[in-house]
């Protein structure tokens, strides 16, 4: 199956979850459409639409859909969970858009709108009649064609109460649905592995390309994973020796993302850790060959180059462009994950009896902590085998444990269907619940 998982750079293309290819000049149109309908939604809150402030920002919206009429033929703008979809191609944002997006969504649903329709040129004044939708002195929903007295002429509105209601109808009618999703899954999991292979060549090489397209990927991770988890977890088994780095990456984002879910983390949530964690060894990448496969234990030197490829990593995130939040965040969890949760309190033949916090880790950290362990040690390595799923688990119930928290570890197995009853002697499991 592993080997299924080469593909080349003209068939790694991106489909979007109703079969449209993805399409790069469509993507920049769509993401420019949406950027400048959010700046119009978000000032129509402080300034009447026929104040002068709004008349630069119609004219760019307009000339951006007309282009894609002119391109397309037609303009079909869509809203389905928390993304975009236009003409049935899943619109993929970056990291600093995010909150843009689902402020967006909030204003248009919070008015009834599920999305616009268009098949001729749009005018600068139907735009305006549009954003007065939206207007904070509006209290009105708007009907297919607009508001009472500032009527849509080209465009329609797509009542969101519909959509919502077919969509329910859709997920609940049978078929093939469940196989077809799989065989997506399958792709999007090939595409994530192709662009971590890029990404690392590019580290290696010292000149990191751009991670915003691993956005628009884990994006389709938290998609599918979140009603059929199942589909990613299975994936996690397929792995190479020889691209281990590679598939490490990419099967600690799929647990992340599994495992966050089964927390209770939403999708935005789950969508950065997801990110976060695609990324969380790159610096790993840098290493000697012969240090990354030494059998035995390393010496102090070679323990000081190993510490520094967390250093590595988030310098990559700080040589990006931009610095928001979000990359606090990710320089923030890539540094924590590698940090213990507490110190093991011993007894005199060496068996944990309890861990004592010594720091207040972030969530993101803990969980990509627990993953990440779990992925290496069910990995075969040049320097031993590859543990199974029951012996893994007991090494970080037993060995292992200062390193999580115990809480969400005992949450881990369960995701994973083995408990720790299953796998520990009488005594461990007693030391283990004395622990908690």
């Amino acid at each position: 199956m592993a080997d299924n998982l080469k593909i080349n750079q003209t068939q790694e293309e991106n489909l979007g979850e109703y079969g449209r290819e993805h399409n790069e000049k469509l993507q920049n149109l769509s993401r420019s459409m949406l950027a400048g309908l959010y700046m119009l939604v978000r000032s129509v809150k402080m300034y009447d639409p026929e104040n002068a402030v709004f008349e630069k920002p119609l004219h760019q919206l307009q000339d951006i859909i007309n282009q894609i009429i002119g391109k397309e033929g037609r303009l079909e703008l869509t809203g389905v969970k928390d993304s975009y979809y236009l003409n049935g191609m899943l619109v993929k944002v970056d990291l600093n858009s995010i909150e843009n997006q689902r402020y967006l969504l909030s204003e248009m649903r919070a008015k009834d709108v599920g999305g616009i329709t268009l098949t001729k040129p749009v005018t600068v004044q139907e735009l305006k009649n549009f954003v007065w939708i939206f207007s904070k002195e509006q209290s009105s929903t708007a009907e297919e064609d607009g508001l009472q007295g500032r009527k849509l002429l080209n465009m329609r509105v797509a009542k969101f109460s519909k959509l919502k209601e077919k969509m329910n109808k859709d997920m609940d009618t049978p078929g093939d649905q469940k196989v077809d999703r799989k065989k997506y899954a399958m792709t999007v999991y090939a595409r994530a592995v192709f662009f971590l292979q890029k990404y690392l060549e590019s580290v290696r090489a010292g000149k990191p390309i751009g991670s915003s397209r691993a956005l628009r990927l884990v994006q389709d991770f938290v998609d599918i994973s979140y009603d059929q988890r199942t589909h990613f977890l299975g994936m996690t088994t397929q792995k190479r020796e020889e691209d281990y780095l590679v598939y490490h990456q990419v099967n600690v984002a799929l647990m992340c993302i599994v495992f966050g879910a089964e927390l209770g983390l939403t999708k935005p949530q789950l969508r950065d850790l997801g990110y976060i964690a695609l990324f969380h060894d790159a610096g790993m990448t840098t290493l000697p060959e012969e240090l990354a496969t030494k059998r035995g234990a390393l010496t102090a030197d070679e323990k000081t180059t190993v510490a520094r490829a967390p250093l590595i990593s988030v310098r990559n995130i700080l040589m990006e462009k931009g610095f928001s939040r979000s990359t606090l965040l990710r320089v923030v969890t890539t540094f924590e994950h590698k940090t213990d949760y507490g110190t093991a309190v011993r007894d005199a033949r060496g068996n944990i009896q309890m861990i004592i916090p010594k720091t207040n880790l972030g969530v993101y950290a803990k969980i990509i902590a627990i993953c990440d362990a779990y992925d290496a040690l069910t990995s075969r390595r040049p320097y031993r085998d590859a543990y199974g799923p029951e012996v893994a688990l007991m090494l970080m119930w037993t060995e292992m444990r200062q390193k999580f928290d115990p809480e969400l570890l005992s949450v881990f197995m369960r995701v994973m269907a083995i408990q720790p009853i299953k796998v520990l002697s009488r005594r461990q499991q007693q030391i283990s619940v004395s622990g908690l």
